[in-house]
């Protein structure tokens, strides 16, 4: 009775290792495989426009809502995360805002490729005429890995 007992646990912790190593193996290979890394807001990338785009929309429409715009970060908030540039065509930086600092984005984002959920409506109080309200934020590639 006793040899069958420790049989039966035998084949138990070998189940049991095989299973906790299946579900470690596809929580790697997930995170590796992952091409974007998003905050806030959730949303599917779908036919991002640049920010000259979006600002251009600004001509005939006093608010862009939920547009994906597509860029490189070039300046972050270092201590909150709550704004972020990125350049238009002219080399000009664009100051964004995170909408409500729903999220904070990681001070390591210069230079990373983004697309992002937001809102850009004329903003006659601040200097560059525009605010653009970031709800969600998606890296095209994963910070880091």
């Amino acid at each position: 009775m006793r040899m069958a007992s420790r049989l039966k646990k035998k084949q138990l912790n070998k189940r049991m290792k095989f299973i906790f190593s299946s579900i470690v193996f596809c929580l790697f290979l997930t995170a590796c495989t992952s091409s974007s890394q998003q905050f806030g807001e959730q949303f599917k990338e779908q036919n991002p426009i640049s920010i000259d785009e979006a600002l251009n929309q600004l001509q005939t429409n006093p608010i862009i809502s939920n547009v994906q715009i597509s860029g490189k970060v070039e300046k972050s908030c270092m201590s909150e995360g709550c704004w972020f540039t990125i350049k238009n065509k002219d080399g000009n930086e664009i100051y964004l805002d995170v909408k409500d600092k729903k999220f904070r984005l990681p001070t390591n984002s210069a230079g990373k490729t983004v697309v992002l959920l937001a809102d850009v409506q004329k903003d006659t109080s601040s200097e560059q005429g525009v605010a653009v309200l970031v709800k969600g934020l998606m890296f095209k590639k994963a910070l880091t890995h």
